[in-house]
């Protein structure tokens, strides 16, 4: 007896050819590279999409390459010595003004800048 579904590698590969006769064909070359690039990355990631399987193949490739780009920029972030979560997001709360027509942070004599 055969298989009655196919497994999630050919779900990729399927997805990866739909996406090149559509989006691809608007893509440069070099951006083609890429977009093959990604979906061979994606089967890096197959075993936990066949544990998931989820009822759009789509679902599973978009977290793949999501986990797969979160994985790398740590990477580089831990090679360069930098946190970049730490740059860019800071967690304290902001500043909550007393009257509603003023910006949080400014004085009230400062004007607003004029267009």
């Amino acid at each position: 007896m055969g298989r009655t579904i196919a497994t999630f590698r050919d779900l990729i590969e399927q997805e990866l050819q739909n996406w090149r006769r559509t989006f691809g064909r608007a893509l440069r070359r070099d951006e083609r590279a890429y977009l093959e690039s990604m979906f061979r990355r994606v089967r890096l990631y197959a075993q936990a999409c066949t544990y998931q399987f989820p009822v759009d193949a789509m679902d599973a490739i978009n977290v793949s390459v999501e986990l797969d780009h979160e994985i790398r920029l740590r990477a580089i972030e831990a090679r360069l010595g930098i946190k970049l979560e730490a740059l860019w997001m800071d967690s304290r709360p902001l500043s909550e003004s007393r009257r509603d027509d003023i910006v949080a942070g400014r004085s009230e004599r400062e004007a607003p800048p004029s267009n």
